[in-house]
């Protein structure tokens, strides 16, 4: 009887290279993922800086925000508030200084949501501010084109208190952008409340007008 040997069973043979290839497709479709991928999520100050970059690229930080303000302009002829038309967020901003100047800026920038023209207000071209009831009021200086023109600036106010948060901010970022000293050197005098919204001066040394105007209903 014969014997048969059993067969070696035969084994597959193992690449040498356990790792898959990647195509020269998938190469490219790994980076073009990586160079589309969406970028790190930003915070809204970070995303309101931007958008008020655009149109004012010297912002360089945001110091208060008000949801909502509605800008007024007086007519010293009827002593009266009108509507600009101009209303929406109003930002207190700081700025860079001009390159041949290291006096610090600041601005209030009102972005319009009723039209395309903002309002911009250089503090440093602000001769007076005062809070007056509900607004807080800019005397401008003028140009070589216009006389000096009052602003009101009547803003939202909440639980936050925000009409006073900012227009405190206002009269502090004044003070800086007219003299260059900074709050620490120009500090408020009186109280919490004189400290937040500033020393109250007489409207008619503002218009040199004798009564006090009332802005319309908002």
């Amino acid at each position: 009887m014969s014997r048969q040997t059993p067969r070696k069973a035969r084994h597959a043979r193992q690449p040498s290279n356990l790792i898959p290839a990647v195509s020269d497709y998938e190469s490219d479709a790994a980076a073009i993922h990586a160079a589309y991928a969406p970028p790190p999520p930003r915070t809204n100050t970070e995303l309101n800086s931007s958008v008020l970059q655009r149109y004012l690229p010297s912002i360089q930080a945001i110091l208060s925000i008000a949801a909502n303000a509605v800008v007024y302009t007086f007519d010293s002829e009827t002593a009266s508030w009108d509507k600009s038309g101009i209303e929406g967020t109003m930002f207190v901003c700081a700025q860079s200084p001009l390159p041949e100047s290291h006096q610090p800026r600041a601005c209030v920038f009102v972005l319009n949501r009723r039209a395309l023209d903002n309002l911009v207000v250089d503090l440093a071209k602000v001769s007076h501010v005062e809070i007056a009831g509900e607004l807080v009021i800019l005397k401008v200086e003028g140009d070589s084109e216009g006389g000096d023109k009052v602003i009101g600036l009547w803003i939202h106010n909440d639980k936050d208190e925000t009409r006073e948060i900012n227009g405190a901010t206002i009269q502090e970022s004044w003070k800086v952008a007219r003299t260059g000293a900074t709050p620490e050197e120009h500090p408020p005098e009186g109280g919490p409340a004189v400290q937040a919204i500033g020393r109250q001066l007489a409207l008619s040394d503002l218009f040199g007008q004798q009564n006090e105007p009332q802005p319309a209903n908002h």
